[in-house]
Parts: structure tokens; sequence; C-alpha cells
């Protein structure tokens, strides 16, 4: 769907000048980001390590407005024997990168994880984890690359000013002129926390449950007070909380073997933060080519959102998915039903030990 150039960068401005105060990690493909999803999920699988990354898109069909693209990556292993003979104790180190908006806002996100495996019986069927990460995150923005109100024409409701006179994309300092490409960032530590059970039911269906809560010491990510180059007074933030909010999320999928070759594997996601919610639905079908390969597709739902594409592959210990977002909201007139794309894919390593076996010399007797 078509619709006039103005609008499209009246919309560019309104979104993402107002992305200072950004989006939390979110991805459509939530089960390819495991640590970014539950702390809890560190370590949690059979191998010796876990290598991933993804890849999200978002808003890139505004027309003369910049969007989300947000690159992620991770690492994890089950490094140690636990308390007990079927415990185990996983650990895990996440990086997060987030590109947004008019005013070039980037927010980085790394962090180590560390997680206890507490398995109910012998046979480790049944699990519980507890999950805890430390992080930091950093955040700045460009003054000069933002779009203010002010400088529209009139007719579109601005100020028709040749340049800006909003204090946010002025420099008060140093005699920079305004729209030079200043930052102004800031930095603060976070601590996020899960807790997930996990249950083999029988050789043919498996689940798995979690909750986490993030940001749970709600740090000050305020910009006001923090230093920018070239600008010894900073400007202050727009009105509204320093604090960053509680997250609280639940997850959860189950997978079950249908025949031989099909199987069904349904998810859910819920998450909460600052009083605005997100539900997630989705519906994988898998089909095994051979003992090696398997292809996967399904279509998702995020409520009052979009529609989600959903494609997957394994081979191997090698797994990997496509998700395109389709736009359903009145968000539609903008974006022409461009939501967002993610790619993502993991490996999981396995490294056996070699059994020692001495030879042994057997001697015939006459």
């Amino acid at each position: 769907m078509k619709i006039q150039k103005p609008l499209h960068i009246i919309f560019g401005a309104l979104l993402f000048c107002s992305t200072l105060a950004a989006q939390d990690i979110h991805n459509s493909l939530f089960n390819m980001a495991p640590l970014s999803l539950n702390p809890a999920l560190t370590g949690a699988f059979e191998g010796t390590a876990r290598i991933g990354g993804i890849y999200r898109a978002q808003d890139f069909g505004i027309t003369d407005a910049r969007g989300y693209y947000s690159p992620s990556f991770y690492v994890d292993a089950p490094i140690i024997q636990g308390f007990r003979k079927q415990d185990w104790i996983g650990a895990g180190f996440m990086v997060y990168s987030d590109n947004a908006g008019s005013l070039r806002l980037k927010t980085n996100i790394s962090g180590l994880s560390g997680s206890y495996h507490f398995a109910i019986d012998k046979q480790q069927k049944n699990v519980l984890t507890l999950g805890v990460q430390w992080g930091s995150t950093s955040r700045k923005y460009e003054y000069g690359s933002g779009v203010f109100s002010d400088t529209f024409d009139e007719s579109l409701g601005g100020l028709g000013n040749p340049s800006t006179t909003d204090p946010l994309g002025i420099q008060t300092g140093g005699g920079t002129k305004p729209g030079d490409n200043e930052e102004n960032q800031t930095s603060y530590s976070d601590i996020n926390a899960g807790l997930m059970f996990r249950s083999t039911v029988n050789e043919k269906t498996r689940f798995e449950i979690g909750v986490a809560a993030g940001h749970i010491t709600t740090p000050n990510y305020s910009f006001e007070g923090g230093s920018s180059s070239g600008n010894p007074n900073p400007t202050p933030t727009p009105a509204g909380p320093k604090d960053r909010p509680m997250k609280i999320v639940a997850h959860g999928r189950l997978l079950t073997q249908v025949t031989d070759l099909l199987s069904f594997e349904p998810t859910f996601l819920f998450q909460t933060t600052a009083g605005q919610s997100e539900i997630g639905i989705q519906a994988w079908g898998g089909y095994r080519i051979n003992p090696d390969a398997k292809a996967n597709f399904g279509l998702g739902y995020r409520v009052g959102d979009a529609a989600k594409v959903l494609l997957g592959m394994e081979y191997k210990d090698l797994r990997a998915a496509l998700s395109y977002d389709i736009t359903l909201s009145d968000r539609h007139r903008i974006n022409d039903y461009n939501g967002a794309f993610e790619i993502a894919a993991y490996y999981i390593i396995k490294v056996y030990k070699k059994p020692n076996v001495k030879p042994a010399i057997f001697c015939p007797q006459f």
C-alpha cells in the first residue's frame, strides 16, 4: 500500500526520535536466543558447547526512516558436575547490539550467565534449573542525526524552521554547530534471573516451561548526567522514568513425535514491562528427511501486531531458522506489511573422551 511521503517522514520521526527509551531484547525466534530469553537455559543441552547467533531487522520497510537492526551472539556450555552426580552447572556469555532510529540510538549489552541444573531423578528425565545473569549495558545516540518536528513544514503541523531549536538537537557548549554528529552516552549494570522446568515425558514427548525476571535492580538508564564528546552541559532526557522497568518473561514449548517422520512443536512467549505486554504463540511442524536431516516449518502470531512465517532446518548438531513478520496492526499502513526479518543458527559441539583401555595379553596354556 502506497501513502504520501510526508506521512512516512512524520511517522518515522515520531517513532524513531522516541527510541531514546529503546525496545528491550525482542526476537520472533526467541527459542533460538536462549541466553537472552532466560538465563536458566544456559547449558541446557547435551553436548560440550553451543555457539550461536541471531540477527533481526525491523521496520526496514518505512521510507525515509531508519529501523531497528539487532545482531546477537552467544556461547554456553555445561561445564562441571554439580553437588550430586546427576546435577550439572552451566556457564555462558552473550553479546547483543541494537541500532535504532533517526537518532542512531545504539544499545550494546554483554552478559555472563550461570545456571544450576537440579535433576529430580537419577535418569535426568525431570530437571529444575535456576539461572542468573549479570550484564553491562551501554547506550548512546547522535544529536545531529535526528529529525525534529519543528523542522516540518507548517502545513504538516511543524514550525517550518530551517534548523531545529529543539534542545535535544542543539549542542549547548563547545562551539559545535547544530546538526554535527555529537554523541551522548550512558552505561549501567544489570541483573537477570530465571527458573525453568524440563521433562521427558516418554520417548516421544518432552516439554519445558520457564519464567525469568529482567532488570531486577531497575538500574538508572537515563542519559541525564551522562557525558558527551564536546558537550560539557549534557542535554536532559525527555520527561519520563529514569529507572529501567523490571521485565517478566514466561515461555514454554512442547515437542512431540507424531510419527517416525513427523513432529509437532507448539511454543509460547509472554513478557511484560512498564505496563506493556506481548503475547506470542507459534506452531512448528517437522519432517524427517533422513536420519541426519530435518526440515521445520510453521506459523506464529503476536497478539495485536503481526503474523509470522517460520522456516528452519536441522542437520546433525546444526540448527538454523528464518522468520518473517507480517504486520497486521494499523502500522501496516506505514510499513506496507513489512514487519521484521530474522535469521538464526546454533551449533552444538560434541567432544567425548576416548576410553583409556589398557591392553591385555593372554598367554595360552598348553
